[in-house]
């Protein structure tokens, strides 16, 4: 796993606003860093390492039911449009 990959990850498609109540779920959160991996040529490393590098980063999911949604998280730039024209019919 690259942390600077992942960080960049963030950077580029993550915004944080701890005042909106709704959040990304780990599935939507994977399918995005998949969709940015595409984009910019880059081998995305698996579900699990993804999810412990956003441990590292302190992003941690609420448990408060399925699916587990990380709070405040919102997605922007074009690995998020890519996303979700892709992953809805």
């Amino acid at each position: 796993m690259t942390v600077p990959q992942i960080s960049q990850f963030l950077q580029d498609c993550i915004i944080h606003d701890e005042a909106i109540d709704s959040g990304l779920d780990a599935d939507a959160l994977y399918g995005l860093y998949v969709s940015w991996c595409c984009l910019n040529r880059k081998v995305p490393v698996p579900d699990h390492a993804f999810r412990t590098a956003l441990r590292i980063a302190g992003l941690r999911p609420e448990k408060n039911g399925k699916p587990s949604i990380f709070p405040g998280l919102q997605m922007t730039g074009p690995a998020a449009t890519d996303y979700i024209l892709n992953s809805h019919p």
